[in-house]
């Protein structure tokens, strides 16, 4: 008898030390993929080549299969990729039904609000004419890798938390739908482009004028060809979409959430003073965000407890 107590106890030790094994190995995985992802970036950045939904695609596939999880990873990320990318393409032709562009509206709204147009103010302030500054590139590196952030996020759960995985991208899926939507009904001119149907305001598209002087190859060729929307500015998903990495983190790891909240306000800063959004759209990109996430928190929730 005490034997085979004995011999329980040895495998309960041998259980301890598998998970153990388990748990340090899962750790070594999601550090070598961080260093992965983060030497790419570094390598496009040198490169002067933009990150987009599609190259991380690619290099997350890359990942998956030196994860073990290839099979796994086409299964769950195909549909989505397919999905994402098609609402990309989607969002270039929302302007073309019809609706009159809001461009003097948005104006007179941030005045009547905040007093001015803030984007006037920042590049006034930071600003200056002909010359690309170390902010000017380092916020349109920010700007324009947007995309990139939400889906790394989303590969972290799908390794480590699979059922937040599809919570995230379900959410995801429907703020970014639900800004379609909004271009359809309600397409708005960016600051940049206000000359084009209203008043001319002193703006500068900071992020042509770095990628025009710093040599940038911009996007890839499959993200190059999708049909551009000069006027989805409201709601900004630049804001929207690091809003909701916040939200989920604070779900998952609260204090990468503090760590992560300054790179929201960045974000939220450079669509501003690089001419792209109003703060009126960063607003708007913020509600769409919370609703969207307070709706599909909700939607689980109901359907877990078989309402």
């Amino acid at each position: 008898m005490a034997e085979v107590g004995e011999g329980r106890v040895a495998e309960m030790a041998m259980e301890d030390v598998s998970a153990a094994s388990a748990r340090a190995m899962s750790r070594f995985t999601l550090y070598l993929l961080t260093g992965y992802v983060g030497l790419i970036l570094v390598l496009m950045v040198a490169m002067r080549v933009t990150p987009s939904a599609d190259v991380f695609a690619a290099l997350a596939a890359i990942a998956a299969v030196m994860a073990g999880r290839g099979r796994a990873f086409v299964r769950d990320w195909g549909p989505f990729v397919l999905i994402f990318m098609a609402w990309e393409a989607m969002r270039g032709v929302a302007n073309q039904f019809g609706q009159s562009v809001q461009s003097d509206s948005v104006i007179a709204v941030e005045r009547l609000i905040l007093g001015g147009i803030p984007t006037v103010w920042l590049q006034e302030t930071l600003l200056v004419a002909g010359t690309v500054q170390l902010h000017d590139v380092l916020l349109s590196l920010v700007y324009v890798s947007h995309f990139f952030f939400p889906l790394a996020f989303a590969f972290l759960l799908w390794l480590h938390w699979r059922p937040m995985y599809y919570r995230f991208v379900v959410t995801l899926m429907v703020v970014s739908f639900a800004a379609f939507l909004t271009f359809v009904l309600l397409p708005v001119a960016p600051p940049r482009f206000a000359y084009m149907y209203g008043e001319a305001l002193p703006v500068v598209d900071v992020v042509h004028e770095v990628s025009r002087q710093g040599g940038w190859q911009g996007f890839s060729w499959v993200y190059r060809n999708l049909v551009g929307n000069p006027v989805a500015a409201f709601p900004s998903m630049h804001a929207a979409y690091p809003l909701l990495v916040f939200l989920f983190l604070l779900e998952w790891r609260r204090g990468w959430a503090l760590a992560w909240a300054p790179f929201v306000f960045i974000v939220w800063f450079a669509t501003v003073y690089l001419g792209h959004h109003y703060v009126v759209d960063v607003a708007g990109g913020a509600v769409y965000a919370v609703g969207g996430y307070l709706l599909v928190r909700r939607l689980v929730r109901v359907r877990h407890a078989g309402i």
